[in-house]
């Protein structure tokens, strides 16, 4: 693949998964309403904007996909057939699977191994919902075609062509019906995403392809390339219904006339040993196949060149050799690789094999694909914003160029001197934070890039467990960062699941508990000062706390008395303890006592917090509450030992100082008391493991912070200021270290070590 088809490639992907996307949703909200105008026209939009683009590629599995499912929409377009749970399912797996796809081609540059046999199950798959396979014999409709045509009746095109070509097309009578096609796309076809060369590559049992120029060509200072020029002529060995169902889109711009049974009227050949044609048109295919590096294109040249080559072989009277041809090119397409029909032509012209180079599957892989790179789609406003603050650093920093020579001359005095510096300082101070803000705002997404998976979700789960629940979403376009946000995917997954499984009940059950049929859940987003809050809310049965203290005590996690103790509120907190559920069977969606606890490690990773909210037989609210961003963060350092450290701004709750006889030991640990709650406390120099050469003091400064869920107090030596900087993370040697999460650089050069204190407290 050359490099304007790798640059090609990189815009395709992210546009087919903006309409996968868009088209998920779409048929989603159509089957919500089956009438609605909208979602029908943006649903057969997207699949047919995909079609026509796939078709720029060699990605032919996933253009029939794509193809057939729009064949499948025009149909409940027209009213001809009303859009069914079923025909969802079908067309939604289809669109899953284009979009593994889509994930391939990103990843390698080209289709699995597999496409063309799950090519073919979607395709029947939705075929059978169109009943396509009995309508594609009842006649194209609009495409003129006719009954076989004498000689006085062929098309000039095909009458034109010389003997050599018509040789190498084969005799109908040996190969079955052939067919001339005559397509002249429209002048605007490229405005709709269409591909005349393209679509005449689909034809089946192409023998022939030619193209001519409509008109004559213009000068190129005044060549519109936006403007289809070209006709197109082929021959092909198909059934008519075939070829006329491809070109169904554009009947009047096709003529499809079955060419009379023996054509070409000519003799048979001399034979393969003196005809001198033959051997031009050998030596042609293999020019052809070894012209250029095995990066190219291999199934179409594969196609093109065996087809050629059987024609030549029939008209030289050698069935026999045509059939081993066949199956030379079926080895050779299936090892996505020219040596098996190299070997064949070497083998009937032995002075070619020295010429030709024979390319193996496994020298094709070592050849570099095209890999499509991350992207992250920019509201251009956003990068006029940082194209003002360079402006205005550009010319700060030639303040400071001035600043210099004026220093350099005496021409100040050392408090002029200090005060320029310091109006210098602020100026420069203000673009970095706006510059900061710019950037950030960059990387902030709408949480609606997570959102939008989960209507398919709640309707495949929904319609699996026989349950009617309705997603209402909210908030779609509070932003966050790009981090955040990903991080977001996993944790709201659990806990959609976890509300269709164990929260909304079945309807015969929400009737006999006076609710109304179909359930409820809330997804809902909100920015508070420097946080997004993430909000998970159902109306189902609930979570029963006696039930969950039971459970606990069952599996070990709480004796009986600490559980008789707890309150409600604190009883449904456990749901998040690792290995709990109240699931009676195990599934493939919940019961595993895996899930809630994944929830909270991964939210507090990204120093996030998790709540949780619930009544029995009302429902149940889960809220996340996570910072805006992830990429500048806010720590406090503490000293220790003489040492400075820092700790995330998002663990800390509060500092204190607590006189010493304050602590008490309980059992092995030491606690105090703060607001009539217990804190446990451990030292951050024992943790650590710093020399202990502690002076006596009065008070201790405690620094509380939350850690699952759970207040802990840290005692420290000192407590020093609060920033904002950004966080490396540990690399090298250093990376398998526990208990740091990363460094950062002050401003007068030093490395601060940023705490990772629950690996240090675990």
């Amino acid at each position: 693949m050359n490099e304007a088809d790798t640059e090609l490639l990189q815009q395709f992907i992210p546009e087919a998964r903006d309409l996968l996307e868009q088209a998920g949703r779409s048929l989603l909200a159509l089957e919500r309403s089956p009438g609605a105008t909208e979602p029908m026209n943006e649903l057969f939009r997207a699949v047919h904007t995909l079609k026509g683009t796939s078709g720029l590629f060699d990605v032919g599995p996933l253009t029939r996909v794509v193809h057939t499912a729009e064949d499948l929409l025009c149909a409940v377009q027209s009213g001809r057939l009303e859009l069914t749970g079923e025909m969802a399912d079908v067309l939604l797996d289809s669109l899953d699977m284009v979009g593994v796809w889509i994930d391939a081609l990103a990843a390698t540059g080209g289709l699995p191994a597999t496409a063309a046999d799950e090519a073919s199950s979607r395709v029947n798959r939705l075929l059978a919902q169109l009943g396509a396979k009995a309508e594609r014999g009842n006649g194209p409709g609009g495409v003129r075609s006719g009954a076989a045509a004498g000689p006085a009746a062929l098309p000039p095109w095909v009458a034109a062509l010389s003997e050599t070509a018509s040789r190498a097309c084969g005799t109908a009578d040996a190969d079955g019906d052939l067919f001339a096609v005559a397509y002249t796309p429209d002048r605007d076809c490229f405005f709709r995403g269409e591909d005349p060369l393209g679509l005449m590559r689909q034809v089946q049992g192409l023998r022939l392809l030619l193209a001519e120029p409509v008109e004559p060509w213009p000068m190129l200072d005044v060549l519109d390339p936006f403007v289809c020029n070209l006709r197109f002529h082929a021959i092909a060995a198909a059934p008519e219904a075939e070829i006329a169902y491809l070109f169904r889109y554009a009947p009047d711009q096709v003529e499809i006339l079955k060419l009379p049974a023996g054509w070409p009227s000519v003799a048979p050949g001399p034979g393969l040993e003196d005809d001198t044609t033959f051997q031009t048109i050998v030596d042609g295919q293999r020019r052809l196949l070894t012209a250029s590096g095995p990066d190219e294109l291999w199934a179409g040249r594969l196609g093109a060149a065996g087809r050629a080559l059987r024609g030549a072989i029939l008209y030289a009277g050698r069935p026999d050799l045509a059939a081993k041809l066949e199956a030379a090119i079926d080895e050779a397409e299936a090892a996505a690789s020219p040596a098996p029909l190299l070997a064949f032509i070497g083998g009937m012209a032995p002075a070619a094999v020295a010429q030709a180079r024979p390319t193996a599957r496994a020298e094709l892989a070592e050849q570099p694909r095209a890999v499509a790179p991350p992207t992250l789609r920019v509201d251009a406003g956003k990068i006029d914003v940082l194209m003002s603050l360079i402006g205005e650093l550009v010319v700060a920093k030639n303040g400071l160029a001035y600043l210099a020579r004026r220093a350099e001359e005496g021409s100040l005095s050392l408090r002029e001197l200090a005060r320029e510096i310091k109006d210098r300082q602020a100026l420069v101070n203000r673009i970095a934070e706006e510059m900061q803000g710019a950037v950030m705002s960059v990387r902030m997404l709408p949480v609606d890039h997570v959102f939008q998976r989960f209507p398919r979700l709640v309707r495949d789960i929904a319609r699996r467990f026989g349950k009617h629940v309705e997603l209402v979403v909210e908030g779609g376009e509070t932003e966050a960062d790009k981090n955040v946000i990903e991080a977001l995917a996993d944790p709201l997954i659990h806990m959609v699941r976890n509300s269709l499984d164990h929260g909304i009940e079945s309807p015969e059950d929400r009737l006999a508990a006076g609710k109304p049929e179909n359930g409820v859940i809330r997804l809902a987003a909100m920015q508070d000062n420097d946080n997004v809050i993430i909000r998970v809310a159902d109306d189902g049965r609930g979570i029963d706390p006696v039930v969950v203290r039971r459970k606990a005590v069952e599996k070990g996690l709480l004796d009986p008395e600490r559980a008789a103790a707890m309150s409600d509120e604190e009883a449904a907190m456990l749901v998040f303890a690792p290995g709990f559920s109240t699931a009676a069977t195990v599934s493939d969606i919940s019961g595993r006592g895996i899930g809630m606890d994944v929830v909270r490690s991964a939210v507090e990773k990204v120093g996030g917090r998790v709540t949780l909210s619930s009544r029995k037989g009302t429902g149940t609210t889960v809220e996340l509450t996570l910072p805006l961003s992830m990429a500048v963060s806010r720590i406090m350092m503490v000293e220790c030992r003489g040492r400075l450290f820092g700790v995330p701004m998002a663990l800390v709750v509060e500092t204190v100082r607590v006189p010493r006889i304050a602590l008490h030991r309980l059992r092995d640990r030491e606690a105090f008391v703060l607001r009539d709650s217990v804190v446990p406390v451990v030292r951050l120099d024992r943790l650590l493991d710093l020399p202990d050469a502690r002076d006596p003091v009065d008070d201790e400064a405690v620094l509380v912070v939350r850690l699952n869920g759970e207040r802990l107090g840290v005692v420290v030596g000192a407590f020093r200021e609060g920033m904002e900087v950004i966080i490396k993370p540990m690399e090298g040697i250093l990376s398998n270290v526990r208990g740091f999460a990363g460094t950062t650089l002050l401003g007068d050069g030093r490395v601060l070590l940023i705490l990772d204190l629950r690996e240090l407290v675990v």
